[in-house]
């Protein structure tokens, strides 16, 4: 029996010109969890300093707490790359073993 995710792709497939953006809007629609795949090598920017770490621990807590990107963005304050950073470092750390999830897009998918 196909899961809801091999049904929505396949759904998604049979549209005139299917993308990737469109598989990845309509799995996060059908409730699946999208995240991105972890880097091979470890991130570019680690924390140095007690400020960094304690931001770095704070995104941790939330990405645990399952908030998406943008939720994350908007509890802290900071830009999504400055996230993005913190959860490649978290994730390097040990801190957390996944990235959060993203919004769906809200365009509408042709069909």
């Amino acid at each position: 029996m196909p899961s809801t995710a091999e049904k929505t792709i396949a759904r998604v497939l049979r549209r005139k010109t299917p993308t990737a953006e469109a598989v990845l809007d309509e799995l996060a629609r059908a409730g699946c969890t999208i995240t991105d795949p972890e880097p091979i090598e470890p991130p570019v920017w680690l924390p140095k300093d007690n400020i960094s770490r304690a931001n770095v621990q704070q995104v941790a807590d939330l990405v645990r707490e399952g908030k998406t990107v943008e939720e994350i963005v908007a509890e802290t304050g900071k830009s999504k790359r400055m996230v993005d950073r913190y959860v490649s470092a978290a994730i390097h750390l040990g801190w957390v073993r996944r990235r959060p999830q993203r919004k769906p897009s809200t365009r509408k998918a042709p069909s």
